[in-house]
């Protein structure tokens, strides 16, 4: 029976090894795969569910990372039954990534409905299942090219082309989920990290298959395969040493402020309500023009605990009381600067207008705000006394 090219190129690799050896990419490797292992049994430990998706996409990247290190060490010849028990593992990892995603946002729970998403999976393992039945000394004789392997020749490479195309419309489908779901701060950039580490990785996979079919092709450079799950390990432990509230049951389209006070006492509807009694005391007092406003102050005016205050501000407005506060005053500055002209009311003149003590200050918190300087804006915006705007008529203020 023949054996196809894939299986052809593992053999002429295997024949021309030499005694089992690691080198520096291996050793690294195998501790990657190692902490690969290790954050599967953390995450599928975990109360949270979710977390449990994460954790068999970990243990196949590690399983997978194994298979690879005991092939290019020259192991595999005496570990002979982790030979291609990854080969079907690309089925497995799209739909792992897209149900997480849905049962984090979504809270969307797996059920058994869910089985269609490995159904190519299944096929694929049944079908080649006599190969994963042979005993170790007939693994032994295919591995050397001194038997056929008992499964057609084309299957294997079907297998792998499948499993990418199948990966590909997974992770697609993730963009475009990802894309729909609310935007909260920065709350999931990182899920869209992970979904483009996978897409590395499945393009890294896909590269080897093509590169492996030509004559000048060194084993070494399939190291890139294991280098971009080395790398999704890696951003799952930094992502969960960064934002562990997104591992511990929040979901992930909360703010990082929702999240800080997600014990605090308040429903949404009372975060919505104390924050438009706000807005509106905002409007019609503005207390932001007091240079000496601050969160102990408002909340007295608010008949408001201080933290219920800071609570409201960072949830619904993605900012700090401080951040919150200069928004307010850099509007107003902006209508001040459109109205009126140098000649009437000069930029430090609207700056303690609306609140700020000092220039720098309004002009640090306009760049921010505006991404120009208060003069710029007011070249740009002005409706009055065009001529005072010209270069050499600006009042010492405007400097």
């Amino acid at each position: 029976m023949q054996t196809g090219p894939i299986f052809d190129q593992r053999i002429k690799t295997i024949k021309n090894m030499q005694e089992p050896a690691f080198n520096a990419w291996t050793i690294v490797f195998t501790i990657s795969a190692a902490q690969g292992l290790l954050l599967a049994l953390v995450f599928g430990w975990s109360a949270y569910k979710p977390n449990r998706l994460l954790a068999l996409i970990l243990l196949l990247f590690a399983l997978t990372m194994t298979e690879y290190v005991l092939y290019w060490t020259g192991y595999s010849k005496q570990y002979v039954h982790w030979t291609n028990i990854s080969l079907t593992f690309p089925f497995l990892l799209g739909p792992s990534l897209w149900l997480y995603f849905r049962t984090v946002f979504d809270q969307n729970p797996v059920t058994w409905r869910d089985i269609r998403h490995v159904i190519p999976c299944i096929a694929f393992l049944l079908a080649y299942m006599p190969y994963y039945l042979l005993s170790g000394a007939d693994k032994s004789a295919v591995a050397a090219g001194e038997a056929g392997a008992p499964v057609p020749f084309w299957l294997p490479a079907v297998c792998i082309w499948a499993g990418i195309v199948h990966l590909l419309a997974y992770i697609i489908w993730n963009f475009i989920y990802l894309r729909s779901q609310p935007k909260v701060g920065q709350s999931n950039r990182w899920a869209m990290w992970l979904n483009t580490f996978l897409l590395g990785y499945v393009l890294a996979y896909a590269s080897y298959y093509v590169l492996v079919r030509f004559e000048f092709f060194n084993r070494a450079w399939d190291y890139h395969i294991s280098l971009a799950m080395t790398f999704f390990i890696y951003l799952i432990a930094v992502a969960g040493y960064l934002r562990p509230a997104v591992f511990q049951g929040y979901k992930i389209s909360e703010s990082a402020a929702t999240v800080k006070y997600r014990n605090s006492g308040l429903t949404d509807a009372a975060i919505h309500s104390l924050f438009a009694r706000l807005s509106r005391l905002m409007e019609s007092e503005q207390l932001y023009r007091s240079p000496d406003l601050n969160l102990d102050m408002l909340s007295q005016r608010l008949d408001a605990s201080k933290h219920h205050v800071s609570q409201v501000i960072n949830a619904c407005t993605e900012g700090t009381f401080f951040d919150y506060i200069n928004r307010l005053r850099i509007e107003e500055a902006k209508t001040l600067l459109a109205e009126y002209s140098r000649s009437d009311l000069n930029v430090i003149e609207v700056a303690y207008a609306v609140g700020f003590n000092n220039k720098v200050s309004f002009n640090t918190a306009f760049k921010k705000v505006t991404g120009i300087t208060p003069t710029a804006y007011r070249h740009q915006n002005a409706r009055t006394d065009s001529a005072s705007q010209q270069p050499g008529n600006s009042r010492q203020g405007d400097r």
